[in-house]
């Protein structure tokens, strides 16, 4: 019998199956050791999605649909979300992480990770080395996230950026940030998040005292919500940048007249590269331990999920086998 946390279009609970999920060739079985509950699933089970929940995991490989030629069976892995064609004009030109028939674990077409087992293709995965834990290994989603909206800037001199947002993808973003040649600072609700940027020695404002004079050079939109990219394009100069890392329906956005009076480039920017991420953890250069509120056993995943939701709540780890259980 294998437990899921699923969301049926009215609420979110605790489903068994008789069966495993059978994967595709080319997809591994992946048994989770540690999961994680993002905002982004939140706003799935808010926006159409119906399935089985979650997209941040740290796993180990139980077996592959056509053989093993990776040697990744038996080995603790992370993953990419997307899935691709392979097929359309967009995979053969490259960008298969834009494919247009792309499924996103646990967020859009595809049953996540919340489960006793789950699938996933194998070229998706990357694995963990022992240097680095559960805990950390289960923030490399995000963290790529995060690593992303740096790769699409070019930094030059010294701007000045602000990160609106204090979830975990604003905490991790500006701590990233915050190693570049810039100035840069988080703009946050929570004291107590706010809090850590003090213990990492970078700049903190709490949302309701700043000055919204237009002299930013780039903005990065971390909060989720339609109020950032109004708040965004307040602060941001004439010609500056915003980069939007939160999503929510279009006709929920703002005017865009300042947008377009101040010439103001916007610029998408979705997930990263994991692979990236996990070298960034090896070293132990970006603090992700700070960012965990509370952790239950996945017996315990629908008061979880509640527990997620609280304004003060950053991450909220389950545990779903003992550190002692994981693979070499």
């Amino acid at each position: 019998m294998t437990q899921s946390l699923t969301f049926d279009g009215n609420s979110v609970s605790m489903t068994a199956r008789r069966t495993a999920p059978t994967p595709r060739p080319g997809e591994a079985v992946i048994q989770p050791l540690r999961l994680g509950i993002s905002r982004l699933d939140r706003d799935a089970a808010s926006h159409g999605f119906e399935g089985v929940l979650g997209h941040e995991f740290v796993g180990v490989v139980q077996s592959i649909h056509g053989g093993d030629p990776g040697k990744l069976i038996g080995k603790r892995v992370v993953g990419a979300i997307n899935t691709c064609c392979g097929e359309c004009d967009l995979c053969a030109r490259g960008m298969s992480v834009h494919c247009r028939r792309r499924t996103l674990l646990g967020l859009d077409g595809r049953d996540g990770c919340f489960s006793d087992t789950f699938t996933l293709p194998a070229s998706n995965l990357v694995v963990v080395p022992n240097a680095v834990d559960n805990d950390h290994a289960v923030f490399a989603h995000v963290l790529a996230s995060a690593l992303q909206a740096a790769r699409q800037l070019t930094i030059e001199g010294k701007p000045y950026i602000t990160v609106l947002g204090d979830g975990p993808l604003g905490l991790l973003t500006v701590q990233i940030m915050a190693k570049l040649n810039a100035s840069v600072r988080l703009i946050g609700k929570h004291s107590e998040k706010l809090g850590l940027c003090e213990k990492w020695g970078i700049k903190h404002r709490h949302l309701d005292d700043i000055g919204r004079r237009a002299d930013q050079d780039v903005v990065v939109d971390c909060t989720g919500s339609p109020a950032g990219l109004v708040v965004a394009s307040q602060l941001v100069r004439p010609r500056g940048k915003i980069l939007l890392k939160t999503m929510y329906p279009h006709e929920a956005a703002p005017s865009l007249l300042t947008i377009v009076r101040n010439e103001i480039e916007i610029i998408g920017s979705s997930f990263g590269p994991i692979s990236e991420a996990i070298t960034l953890l090896t070293h132990r250069e970006i603090d992700v331990v700070s960012l965990i509120s509370r952790r239950v056993r996945f017996g315990d995943a629908e008061s979880a999920w509640q527990a997620a939701a609280s304004p003060g709540m950053l991450k909220v780890l389950m545990e779903c086998r003992s550190d002692a259980a994981k693979a070499a």
